[in-house]
Order: structure tokens, then C-alpha cells, then sequence
């Protein structure tokens, strides 16, 4: 695997970070996840963009890390199930 190969998949890795979001506690905490996603999705298809027009795909991950924490969590998340063999 090359340099460049490394450097889309970080962007990839990077992409379904910021669109994996925990569902919301409830049903209001659901309507800000989805508002929260659409924030996400244009942060995403900007860094697209940016990689698609420059061929540098390590400031698309600059950019989509910027427009990630201009739009972080603020619902409430459900909790993680417990995985494993716990007590």
C-alpha cells in the first residue's frame, strides 16, 4: 500500500467517524442527533471537495476535523450496551 493509499483511508476512517453517531436517549435527543448529522454530512462532502479539487486529502482531514468540533454531541446518547463477560 502506497503513501497516498494510507492517507484515503485515513480520510475514509475519518469520514465514518464524524457519521457515526449514538442513538438519542429520546425522542427529542433523536430530532438533534439527525440535525447533528446533516451538520456532519456537509462537513463531509466539503472535505470531499477539498480532496477531490486539491488531491491532498490530509487537509480534508484538517477540514472535516474543524467542521466535527464546530458540531459536537450535545444530546443526550443512549448508553453503550455492555459487551464481554461482565457480572
Amino acid at each position: 500500500m502506497s503513501t497516498g493509499d494510507v492517507r484515503i483511508a485515513d480520510l475514509f476512517e475519518a469520514i465514518g467517524d464524524a457519521l457515526t453517531l449514538p442513538p438519542g436517549a429520546s425522542p427529542d435527543d433523536e430530532v438533534w442527533r439527525h440535525t447533528l448529522l446533516g451538520h456532519r454530512a456537509r462537513a463531509v462532502c466539503a472535505a470531499l471537495d477539498h480532496v477531490k479539487a486539491t488531491g491532498d486529502p490530509i487537509e480534508a482531514i484538517d477540514l472535516l476535523d474543524l467542521g466535527v468540533e464546530a458540531h459536537p454531541i450535545t444530546y443526550t446518547p443512549l448508553p453503550l450496551p455492555r459487551t464481554g463477560g461482565g457480572r
